[in-house]
């Protein structure tokens, strides 16, 4: 199971929360009784620890991240594993890409920000925290601690500081070029998102919300791009991703169909063995 990282933040009512628009600002204890947990998110979301620490996982690197520290994480899937040795809290702000372009638009021309290679295929960045970030993240706690409830043209303006400041460091450059690139194009890129999230069991409709497009224009655009059916697509690239570990993998046959998106073993060795004409373990003692 995938959560929807998103909407849980969103709808619990035990977190401490300020909603407007497309922009959510939470600070909140783990919710999640779980060791290890599949997340998704629609929206882009930044976290910044106050006390514990967690990790963060895409299918090719580990972030951990403790008190003072802060990751960006791109819309999409990723692992979160979790630290009990002491309690966790968490500010969170999450916002859509049309909030990014809504803020930037009539600043990003004016700021110098070079165009960096994987600006646009990272899926998690950690944002260096210089005094400027650390003094946002205290003053966004305090609104928490407020009993008057911000303004929403407060909470637009927060995230808008937030926003800037990111696409005006020299710290955060590979942060800075996403942000650039997503406010100049019009729509996220289709095989980035696939790319970045096939292995995760993502429905079409999410899929089709993390490309903005609905589930009909991202059929088109899919089929248009790659000339197959995303269903076809995906299982396809999963079972390619799963050869490649079991050839170079010591991890189990289970453990790689679990990590390439099979959450049924013996889907996974039908498919397997129907493409490559070998179980996955006979696969593996091939030299």
């Amino acid at each position: 199971m995938v959560y929807d990282f998103y909407e849980t933040m969103k709808g619990d009512i035990v977190f401490n929360k300020f909603e407007v628009g497309n922009i959510l600002f939470v600070e909140y204890k783990c919710p999640l009784e779980q060791d290890t947990v599949k997340i998704w998110s629609q929206y882009d979301y930044i976290i910044y620890i106050l006390s514990g620490e967690k990790t963060w996982s895409s299918n090719t690197r580990q972030w951990r991240v403790k008190k003072g520290e802060a990751i960006y994480v791109k819309k999409g899937a990723s692992i979160i594993k979790q630290n009990f040795k002491e309690d966790f809290c968490m500010l969170g702000v999450f916002f859509s890409d049309d909030v990014i372009k809504s803020s930037l638009k009539n600043e990003i021309k004016n700021i110098p920000i070079k165009n960096v290679e994987g600006a646009d295929t990272f899926i998690i960045d950690r944002i260096n925290i210089t005094i400027e970030f650390k003094s946002f993240f205290q003053s966004l706690l305090g609104y928490f601690y407020d009993t008057n409830k911000p303004l929403n043209s407060l909470l637009q303006l927060k995230a808008k500081e937030l926003l800037l400041s990111l696409a005006n460091s020299k710290d955060n450059y590979k942060i800075a070029s996403y942000l650039k690139n997503t406010t100049l194009n019009d729509l996220p890129s289709l095989p980035n998102i696939m790319e970045s999230n096939f292995h995760y069991n993502l429905s079409l409709e999410q899929f089709a919300k993390l490309c903005h497009r609905s589930k009909s224009s991202f059929k088109r655009d899919f089929k248009n791009h790659y000339n197959s059916s995303p269903g076809k697509w995906i299982i396809e690239r999963r079972l390619k991703k799963a050869a490649e570990l079991i050839k170079y993998n010591s991890d189990t046959i289970s453990q790689i169909a679990y990590d390439c998106g099979f959450e049924s073993g013996a889907h996974f060795s039908r498919a397997f063995k129907s493409k490559y004409g070998k179980t996955p373990s006979s696969y593996r003692k091939i030299d």
